[in-house]
């Protein structure tokens, strides 16, 4: 064998300790790598997740919405909104359970709050939702009413656990308003004696009394709404009705009447089916005259203006006193919700003491002030007196206002006017032509102005409305001028009737 044959034969010596190393750093490199991705791609799928979950939780939150607003829209009886019926809340529920389980499935949260003003219309106005009681309904404890006129929803959609990468959650919030009228917005109690000064009212014993059950004199009610029993309308035709006497089978409710013993003093007064509203029995007409009282109508008031002379009388203050029709004596006083009866321009009713009209105290001219006071009444309007009635220059049409003066109607050329400053009393004083006190400009409800003009009368750029009782006017409140703010005590005349049903305000927060 030759040399060069034996070298071709020889094993080859080979070192791979360098290759190895290589090889492991980048082993180690890779997994470093991998490392630094693993937080990218969790982040990334959290990430996913969240904004997926955001998407699911404010489909969630209007489910929330439309389910509540499903529950307002029936709460009915008899075609009739039910005040009720109304759902007080919290309503919960979850919207795709069958597609998940457990902290996967959408879910919402819904709070409801009702309001007899538009929540939008004052700032920080949640202490002024009404009260809820499931299977009686809506109550302000403010203003008596029991119907709402707008429902505030706040709903919070969310989808499992914010912890795995979910949303915390999203919450909608959306305003619902209700289609009102006027009969619906009355209701309160009928307190008996000198204003402030008496705790009895008109009762019937129970909210179903029949026919023929007996107006009596009953500690008034406490509770928060009031006892049904005492709970009375004062409605357009003057009669006083009892809200909870309505009925499928009595739709007229039952009323307060005389008919027993018309023009009989010391003869009780009942309740008696009530005509159809704007036809009433004159026997059930009751005229709130400047002394206070409830006073009886005759069959040709209507058209003369001359009423009885007869009132809701209660020989003693005392409980289970019967209400008689007797020689004007007692006194009373419908709570702020009762109602303004008949009352329309040239009166001019508060909207937020709903039953009371501005007023020129006794009928005396030249007085530091004027007050609200309870609407006064007649079957025949020309028959008012004057310190109620105030006239004030009709809006053009096609236009939400108008400025001008407002006078008295009892030719003595008599204007309102203003102090000019914000808290200063408004009084009557002789007309001036072109006085800047005297000068007011009145809006109507028209859609073109914003809630918080609308039915205000300003003078320069304040708003006429109401201050608490004080030492002057120790019952009843007085009439101001004030910075314009929206709130009900600023708005005069306000048509019941212009809220139909519709859903709008609605933002994410």
């Amino acid at each position: 064998m030759t040399g060069r044959a034996a070298e071709a034969r020889a094993p080859v010596s080979t070192n791979e300790r360098g290759s190895m190393a290589i090889l492991m750093m980048v082993v180690i490199v890779g997994l470093m790598l991998s490392a630094l991705l693993i937080p990218v791609i969790v982040t990334q799928a959290r990430n996913t997740r969240f904004d997926s979950t955001r998407v699911q939780a404010l489909d969630a939150a209007q489910s929330g919405i439309d389910v509540a607003l499903g529950m307002l829209r029936t709460s009915v009886t008899d075609g009739i909104g039910d005040s009720g019926k109304l759902p007080c809340g919290p309503l919960s529920g979850t919207v795709n359970a069958a597609a998940g389980t457990g902290s996967s499935a959408a879910a919402y949260q819904v709070t409801i709050e009702y309001f007899t003003i538009d929540p939008l219309a004052e700032p920080d106005n949640s202490s002024r939702a009404m009260r809820c009681v499931a299977g009686y309904g809506t109550f302000d404890t403010a203003s008596g009413a029991t119907t709402p006129g707008f429902a505030r929803l706040i709903s919070t959609g969310t989808v499992g656990s914010a912890s795995n990468g979910s949303t915390a959650g999203r919450t909608l919030t959306t305003t619902y308003v209700f289609r009102t009228s006027n009969v619906s917005l009355l209701g309160g109690t009928i307190t008996s004696g000198p204003a402030g000064k008496s705790t009895l009212c008109m009762d019937v014993g129970a909210p179903s009394a029949p026919a023929g059950s007996p107006i009596v004199l009953q500690a008034c009610s406490q509770s928060s709404p009031p006892a049904a029993q005492q709970v009375f309308a004062y409605r357009t035709d003057l009669t006083l009705q009892l809200l909870s006497s309505i009925s499928t089978a009595n739709p007229n409710g039952l009323c307060v009447d005389s008919a027993d013993t018309p023009g009989k003093p010391r003869g009780p007064v009942r309740l008696a089916g009530c005509g159809v509203l704007g036809a009433p029995s004159y026997t059930g007409q009751w005229s709130y005259n400047e002394k206070g009282q409830f006073e009886a109508a005759e069959a040709l008031s209507p058209s003369t203006g001359a009423l009885s002379g007869l009132c809701l009388n209660a020989i003693a203050q005392t409980a289970n006193q019967a209400i008689s029709l007797g020689v004007c004596g007692s006194s009373w006083l419908p709570a702020l919700s009762v109602g303004p009866g008949a009352a329309q321009l040239p009166q001019w009713v508060n909207a937020s003491e709903f039953s009371r009209c501005l007023n020129v105290p006794n009928q005396l001219l030249g007085g530091i002030f004027l007050i609200d006071y309870p609407c006064q009444q007649n079957p025949f309007a020309g028959a008012k007196t004057w310190n109620q009635l105030f006239q004030a220059p009709a809006i053009p049409a096609g236009q939400s206002s108008v400025t001008g003066q407002i006078s008295t109607t009892n030719g003595l050329s008599q204007c309102l006017t203003s102090p000019r400053w914000s808290g200063g009393y408004v009084t009557v004083w002789p007309c001036v032509s072109g006085s800047a006190q005297q000068s007011w400009t009145i809006h109507d409800g028209d859609n073109s102005l914003n809630q918080s003009t609308k039915f205000t009368v300003v003078s320069g750029a304040l708003c006429l409305g109401l201050s608490t009782p004080n030492a002057l006017a120790p019952v009843w409140s007085t009439i101001v001028v004030e910075t314009c703010n929206g709130a009900d005590d600023q708005k005069w005349n306000a048509n019941p009737n212009v809220l139909n049903p519709t859903v709008r305000n609605t933002f994410e927060r």
